[in-house]
């Protein structure tokens, strides 16, 4: 016997909704009777095909056969019961899907209840809920472990393959993209060099490699050193030199015959391009050379190195010595960096002083515990020792300072010697990761800051009167007494003033110091 659809549900009670869906996705056999009005019939014996929990579950008041029972069911049902959230039951069909009317009109609805105050209720749940998730760390396992596995399918990049090629086809999104590359070059140059620095692969051949020249005592080389918008391998700022070891199978081989991935290929050219058009040497070294020789080029790049290092430190010099060597600073707090002339290079004796290494989402820097860098908030020097993981410094990414995150501060190794450099007037400077930091330096371990300290003024005029009264009286023992050698060339000395006086006993600092008569005055 057939029945209707509407008469089926009301017969078994069983809700209407899960009927159709049982009915679509093929539990219960149907039929249609096409007129004015399809109407859906169902045999009367396929309830027994349907089965308790694995097709429906059964609300315990009114017996009704439904998809899920929810608390709101339960409240509509039984007012008086006390709801927990273990009554809460549904079924899970592995071939359940919404048709795509059935997902608009549920979206539609819930953008109309979003925009109700109760739905601003649901979004603030839904947004808590979310975080909770995401701070999961079980979640965040699968999540990832889901990620690889769909990415890993077989012919997944083949599909992204065929898809870019077919966008890259349509010559109106050649043009967006090119106009789009030239508008924000700097931004997508920052963000590659980013992605780069977070996704640092070093192979086997280059760390077997990088050890071997450090073995043969080449040092200077830099490992994976960021520059624009790549990744260099290895190389040597001051001498400018790149070397960049490549596999035979990704980067291509004619003598071993390996074609070589095209993107690898492609990228390689543009870098060497990059890189040649700023003044740096390129060296490639093929996989095949190396396990052929594994020294092979170190003593070649060992020379490079040496005449490349020496003409750059006499350009720095000469730049320097004319005043042209120039820094990006920052000037009257302005957000725009303006390029200020180095006044003078200066190193520092600080084996007594401790060392922080503030590591930042800009890159890190090593400093003294009284060196500054700056505040994003007040644009004011703010001591290294005084900064906290999630404090906000001053940076230059790209073109205007903007705030860098501070990611932990810790305490490393005291240095022999620091260096720092003098700029006038700013009063700072941009180091190469894009951190600005303080002109600042120390005398005799006294932080000090070259425009404001009064300290080193007056330990600067003592030091002047000093001198003038030491030379002073330098040319009166000079007359005096012959024969001897000069103080200011090292050791004490003895004089033939008397035969009490030995050697040792008037030393630079007592000759300097002492006024009284037989001495040096």
């Amino acid at each position: 016997m057939k029945l209707s659809k509407r008469a089926f549900s009301k017969k078994y009670n069983i809700e209407i909704q899960w009927l159709t869906s049982l009915c679509f996705l093929g539990v219960i056999p149907f039929s249609i009777k096409r007129g004015k009005r399809n109407t859906v019939y169902v045999e009367d014996q396929a309830i027994d095909l349907l089965k308790k929990i694995e097709h429906y579950v059964e609300c315990p008041f009114c017996m009704k056969k439904m998809a899920c029972v929810t608390n709101k069911h339960y409240k509509i049902c039984n007012p008086s019961i006390e709801i927990k959230k273990d009554l809460y039951s549904g079924v899970y069909l592995k071939n359940h899907k919404k048709t795509e009317r059935q997902k608009t009109a549920q979206s539609e609805k819930l953008k109309e209840r979003f925009l109700t105050s109760e739905g601003e209720i649901t979004r603030k749940q839904i947004g808590e809920a979310s975080k909770k998730l995401n701070a999961d760390p079980e979640y965040k396992k699968k999540q990832k472990e889901t990620f690889k596995l769909v990415q890993n399918r077989p012919g997944m990049k083949q599909l992204h393959r065929k898809r870019a090629l077919k966008m890259w086809a349509n010559p109106d999104y050649q043009e967006k993209r090119k106009e789009y590359v030239k508008q924000n070059i700097e931004l997508l140059r920052e963000s590659a060099r980013k992605a780069r620095q977070y996704s640092k692969k070093q192979s086997n051949l280059h760390i077997n490699y990088k050890k071997n020249m450090l073995e043969k005592g080449l040092s200077g080389f830099i490992s994976e050193y960021p520059y624009g918008p790549y990744s260099i391998d290895e190389a040597d700022p001051l001498a400018k030199i790149v070397v960049e070891v490549d596999g035979c199978y990704w980067h291509g081989c004619s003598l071993c015959g390996f074609k070589g991935d095209d993107g690898i290929k492609a990228t390689d050219k543009r870098k060497t391009s990059f890189l040649k058009n700023r003044g740096w040497l390129v060296l490639r070294i093929k996989e095949h050379e190396i396990k052929k020789d594994p020294y092979v080029a170190i003593e070649m790049i060992r020379n490079i190195q040496q005449i490349r290092r020496q003409n750059n430190i006499n350009l720095i010099k000469q730049s320097f010595l004319k005043g042209s060597l120039k820094v990006k600073s920052m000037v009257n707090k302005e957000l725009n960096p303006t390029w200020v002339p180095i006044n003078n290079i200066l190193r520092h004796h600080t084996p007594h002083k401790n060392m922080y290494k503030i590591c930042t989402d800009m890159g890190s820097v090593v400093v003294t515990e009284d060196h500054s860098l700056f505040s994003w908030q007040t644009k004011e020097p703010i001591k290294a020792s005084d900064l906290k993981s999630g404090d906000l410094i001053v940076g230059l990414p790209i073109k205007e300072f903007e705030p860098a995150k501070v990611i932990s501060t810790e305490i490393v190794n005291s240095a022999k010697y620091s260096y720092d450099v003098s700029v006038p007037d700013s009063e700072n400077a941009v180091l190469d990761n894009g951190i600005l930091v303080h002109n600042s330096y120390s005398i005799s371990g006294v932080s000090l800051d070259i425009e404001k300290s009064s300290k080193y003024q007056s330990i600067a005029d003592v030091f002047s009167a000093q001198y003038d009264k030491t030379l002073e009286a330098a040319k009166q023992s000079i007359k005096i007494i012959k024969g001897l050698r000069q103080f200011r060339y090292g050791i004490g000395i003895s004089s033939a003033l008397g035969p009490l006086t030995r050697p040792g006993i008037q030393s630079r600092r007592s000759m300097i110091e002492s006024g009284s008569v037989g001495t040096w005055s």
